[in-house]
């Protein structure tokens, strides 16, 4: 799988983090899984390629190279209640919209539970997993590729969207820099606020569903 480089994402962030990168792994998901341990929470992995991506209900993800492809995992907190866990898709979701508005300001919208759409496609993909005493987030968003004919119809990248090329670096820096402030909104007390957010972002809000 080969060695990392290793970049600090710069002193906006909340805490010293680090963005470790890779140029092929099967999953940055498993490889956190596997390897947590040895780095501090919110240490970003991310991967050019991943051979074995996952999706939720255990489908394949499909990797293709222009993409930013991470995973970052928060510990386990002594003051926070199973509930608060189960709100971690909905702040995941919040702080990829708020994050990429920082790089391009699109009307994003979120769809319960893993998935960011923007023009009525699937731009973005969650998928959230426990291991022992964390909880491991991967996002694989279409930044600088070019989605597959057969895929055209459902998914869409950036820069399809408005014909340049962004910096996947700077995309992850602002996803996880707003996902810090998040959960510290959540541990302040103030889900309501980030209640409100959610409501206007939610992809299926006015949608007739079947």
């Amino acid at each position: 799988m080969g060695n990392s480089i290793r970049i600090n994402l710069g002193e906006k962030m909340k805490e010293n983090i680090n963005l470790y990168k890779f140029d092929e792994l099967d999953s940055t998901n498993d490889y956190l899984r596997r390897n947590h341990k040895s780095y501090e929470e919110f240490d970003v992995i991310s991967a050019r390629v991943q051979t074995h991506g996952k999706a939720r209900r255990q489908n394949d993800w499909i990797s293709m190279d222009g993409m930013a492809l991470f995973s970052f995992f928060l510990k386990e907190r002594d003051n926070w209640k199973i509930e608060d866990y189960l709100k971690l898709p909905l702040i995941t979701g919040i702080a990829v919209i708020k994050g990429l508005r920082k790089i391009e300001n699109l009307e994003y919208k979120f769809k319960w539970t893993n998935d960011v759409y923007v023009e009525n496609m699937k731009l973005c993909g969650i998928l959230m997993e426990k291991t022992e005493d964390v909880y491991i987030t991967g996002i694989g968003i279409n930044v600088n590729n070019i989605l597959p004919e057969n895929l055209k119809s459902k998914a869409i990248s950036l820069t399809q969207i408005k014909n340049k090329k962004y910096e996947l670096d700077e995309v992850i820096k602002n996803i996880v820099s707003e996902f810090q402030t998040l959960c510290e909104t959540l541990e302040n007390g103030f889900w309501k606020d980030i209640l409100k957010e959610i409501n206007q972002i939610n992809y299926l809000k006015g949608k007739k569903l079947n």
